[in-house]
């Protein structure tokens, strides 16, 4: 017994060589999160636009939600929402899907607006808002309003919240959520169907509730387009078809012309970046930044994004981002121009290196090895410029939502139309069935951007 408290004396003297009284105290929290906001668009079309509104002018002004058709959707810098209302209760007494799928989408809003009011207990639990729970509040509020109003109806529905760097997702029914990173689909939702055309759903005679979404996590970045909608539009475009409007968009592709913008004749701007032309071109007009540049805004300590600041870096970024494009087209003579001070910081800042400037812009003199940061990896570093560059390319969000819902009414009402998703599972079912599905189209696009400012969580 007496060694075995010698062993911990001793084995307590080890561990406590070194310390000094700061190490007792708490280390510094590292603030990590996203400021992460939503740019974002809506369009749509009603399958029967000569149909009477639902509600009077002065109701409806008392809603946040809008409603096309029997479809209803909500917009928030940090949400989106989407809602079908099911169009078999046509023809019962006091059967108003579109009035039910409005309520949804109203009470799911007004839920959230509680996480930006001090006022409410929500506020201090900002970043965890599940979107289950927002849904099934909603569902709870609609369902009170319903029995007081005599309303019968049901709805499928979709939420979206966006919180730090995570996108959080409860999907019921046959809507759907796509994200599209870089010309490339990286997340895609399913419908739940209990049977061919028959939806999941919430209200009247269901026993379908908000716990049975299908609830996901995704992670996202700046940049990334998310695309919400109702069946209206995924019964009608594949999603080769909804991935080609966006490229058109964001590449300024014009959408008369038939070559597929993925072909061979149309590579990536990345592909000319990265293929070792470009990055050397841009490496080189860092070697050239003069001793005193690297003096005037680094030494050996000062990091590249102290040197610049917040506003100074984004002007550098914008010139860096102009000598990538100039480096990425020359075919063999490569530039020795000389960058600005702010522009060579900001190539290697990007957003929060701590890398010493000096380093950076000699990177013959350190690993790009394993475990290595992109910011001491000149093909890393000009990965992520590319990725800046892409998202000055996006354009506007309701430019997107407007070719999408605009792509997918023309397949509905084409009767010549040969193919759609409806088709296909209506024939997968041994339904004779051909072309598009008419239907009320509800197209949501949001684009992640980082935000100037911290939303106004009051």
């Amino acid at each position: 017994m007496p060694s075995t408290t010698g062993s911990n004396n001793n084995s307590n003297s080890n561990n406590n060589q070194g310390l000094t009284p700061a190490s007792f105290f708490d280390q510094p929290f590292q603030n990590t999160r996203h400021n992460y906001v939503f740019a974002h668009g809506a369009s749509g079309f009603a399958k029967n636009p000569n149909k009477g509104p639902t509600l009077t002018p002065e109701e409806d002004r008392a809603y946040f939600s809008v409603q096309v058709g029997e479809d209803s959707y909500f917009r928030r810098h940090d949400a989106l929402g989407v809602a079908d209302g099911v169009g078999g209760w046509s023809g019962t007494t006091g059967a108003n899907p579109a009035l039910y799928s409005r309520k949804l989408m109203h009470y799911a809003f007004v839920e959230l607006e509680k996480y930006d009011n001090i006022e409410e207990d929500a506020f201090y639990d900002y970043f965890n808002v599940n979107p289950v729970q927002i849904l099934q509040k909603s569902f709870e509020q609609s369902a009170r309003d319903a029995k007081k109003e005599g309303l019968i109806g049901s709805s499928t529905a979709c939420l979206a919240i966006l919180r730090d760097d995570e996108l959080r997702i409860a999907n019921l029914g046959d809507c759907g959520v796509s994200i599209i990173r870089r010309n490339e689909f990286i997340f895609r939702t399913e419908e739940q169907q209990h049977s061919f055309n028959y939806p999941y759903q919430l209200g009247t005679g269901s026993t379908d509730s908000p716990t049975d979404a299908q609830v996901f996590t995704v992670k996202v970045e700046s940049g990334d387009i998310v695309v919400m909608g109702t069946d209206g539009i995924f019964d009608n475009l594949f999603d080769e078809d909804i991935l080609e409007e966006v490229v058109r968009c964001v590449e300024g592709i014009d959408p008369n012309q038939t070559q597929n913008p993925f072909g061979t004749g149309n590579p990536t701007p990345s592909s000319a970046l990265l293929s070792g032309k470009g990055v050397s071109g841009l490496w080189s007009k860092l070697a050239s930044t003069s001793s005193s540049t690297i003096a005037a805004i680094s030494g050996n300590k000062t990091t590249a994004a102290d040197a610049t600041g917040s506003a100074a870096k984004k002007a550098g970024e914008n010139e860096a981002l102009e000598a990538v494009e100039e480096t990425s087209n020359e075919d063999s003579q490569e530039s020795t121009s000389e960058l600005s001070p702010i522009a060579a910081a900001a190539i290697i800042a990007a957003e929060s290196s701590a890398l010493p400037l000096s380093a950076a812009l000699y990177p013959q003199h350190f690993s790009t090895g394993a475990g290595s940061s992109r910011h001491n990896n000149p093909t890393a570093t000009a990965a992520y410029l590319e990725k800046k560059k892409y998202e000055r390319k996006i354009p506007e969000p309701n430019v997107i939502s407007d070719a999408l819902a605009k792509r997918a009414k023309n397949v509905a009402e084409d009767t010549r139309h040969h193919g759609s998703p409806f088709q296909s599972r209506a024939m997968q079912e041994g339904l004779y069935y051909q072309g598009g599905k008419q239907d009320d189209m509800s197209v949501l696009v949001a684009i992640i951007k980082v935000a100037e400012d911290s939303p106004d969580r009051r």
